[in-house]
């Protein structure tokens, strides 16, 4: 991306050979220059472009979402305690868009249909795979975790643990967040119990517990090592941990993202979405400053990002309309070329999917959208999902009137293609037919 590029990231030139170099045609030929092209070369990432490839739909809330390794699927977690799989590789390629046939009602493809995973009793809050994509894990608002077998056709359960995180009075047993670590042996679970849990991902047995924080964890993140975790609490409290040590080691100050004034009745806020960068080197905690109550907490969105080498705060990246009263950023990712991406909640209302330029801090690229709760990266990268809220225009209404037919909001999967779109690229034949002229 122009202007984004870090020193270390250059590509070194190297001497072109002679199968590199270009052909050309003299125009007594009836010729233009051919340049031969890497045909396997991915599209060139420009978020600038960004545009929705695909759209899954559901008939309720959906709260999280993942690509599968190979790329072949997305998942999504809904408010009705299922698990939607859908398939990319059956759909067609998108193609340029054509102008409707006069006196022709154009015909409505038929909605892709989704392989449905059920098994958990409340809302799916997380969701999180194996690295070779044998195992899905599954994790609910009533503390239950399911390792389902992908090999299965259709996929099954190969072990469920319920209460995984125990309530206690006053502390329900949600789950809400999942990692995995490198080997794909061990799976690392986190909710409103402030424990971490460590399971065996082959048998779901308890493999231990990692307790530091001092209230509520929202989110986990796993180090490109594969073995470093981070977890991000209420407080903005952020823990690294020695896996192999069982301990923190560590602890960095996202204080900002937590919010508690003398007439709040509760704590606002916290580490609500933790990422990456692909060499490690950078961390990013999304969430929200400055709430204003604790009612319906609005809020700054805002992502904070730090040096993990030295643990110091390089910037705080804000949404491009600036400090509005939203939700904290749900989503967080970085793209390949150090991009951060992160995805907005607002209460049932519009707001942003964001892209950031971490070296100085500047939106390179917002695109509205419904309120979103997760964001992942395609294996390709240059895709990306967010499972958004889709409003049907009750609000509750009816709700207790009629409660068997009452209908709740709905959720879409959204998947953007992060390059540009074939209907707006130059036609090469064209350009090279122009240049003969």
């Amino acid at each position: 991306m122009p202007g984004h590029r870090r020193e270390d990231d250059r590509i070194p030139q190297q001497r072109p050979t002679a199968s590199d170099r270009p052909r050309r045609h003299g125009r007594d030929r009836g010729g233009a220059q051919v340049n031969h092209l890497n045909l396997n070369a991915p599209a060139p990432l420009d978020v600038t472009k960004a545009w929705i490839h695909t759209t899954f739909k559901h008939q309720r809330q959906l709260y999280c979402c993942r690509f599968s390794p190979d790329g072949h699927h997305v998942f999504a977690g809904t408010q009705d305690g299922k698990i939607l799989r859908w398939s990319l590789a059956s759909l067609p390629e998108p193609k340029p868009e054509e102008k409707p046939k006069a006196n022709k009602a154009a015909k409505k493809p038929p909605e892709p249909e989704a392989t449905v995973l059920e098994g958990h009793p409340a809302w799916v809050s997380r969701l999180v795979l194996t690295p070779d994509g044998s195992r899905l894990i599954s994790s609910d608002l009533h503390g239950t975790l399911i390792g389902w077998d992908l090999t299965a056709d259709p996929p099954k359960p190969a072990w469920t643990v319920k209460d995984a995180h125990p309530s206690k009075p006053g502390v329900p047993g949600w789950i809400r967040a999942l990692a995995v670590t490198g080997d794909g042996k061990t799976l690392l679970t986190a909710g409103t119990d402030g424990i971490i849990r460590r399971w065996s991902i082959a048998d779901g047995k308890p493999a231990g517990t990692l307790e530091a924080h001092a209230g509520d964890i929202f989110s986990l993140a796993m180090h490109p090592d594969g073995k470093t975790l981070v977890s991000g609490d209420i407080f903005g409290v952020v823990h690294q941990w020695d896996l192999s040590a069982g301990k923190s080691v560590r602890q960095f100050d996202a204080a900002q993202l937590h919010s508690r004034k003398e007439n709040f009745l509760a704590d606002v806020g916290g580490v609500r979405s933790l990422a990456f960068d692909k060499p490690g080197k950078r961390l990013a905690c999304g969430g929200m400053t400055d709430a204003k109550s604790n009612s319906f907490c609005p809020g700054h969105p805002g992502v904070l990002v730090f040096d993990f080498a030295s643990g110091k705060q390089t910037q705080l990246l804000r949404m491009k309309k600036g400090k509005v009263d939203d939700g904290p950023i749900t989503g967080l990712a970085f793209l390949e070329d150090g991009t951060v991406a992160g995805q907005g909640e607002r209460l049932h209302a519009v707001c942003s999917l964001e892209f950031w330029n971490p070296d100085d801090g500047k939106v390179l690229h917002t695109i509205d959208t419904p309120s979103g709760y997760d964001l992942d990266i395609h294996p390709d990268g240059r895709r990306i999902c967010t499972p958004i809220w889709i409003s049907n225009g009750r609000a509750g209404n009816g709700r207790h009137a009629k409660p068997e037919e009452y209908q709740p909001h709905f959720g879409h999967v959204r998947i953007y293609q992060l390059t540009e779109k074939a209907a707006d690229k130059p036609d090469p034949k064209k350009a090279a037919d122009k240049k003969t002229t």
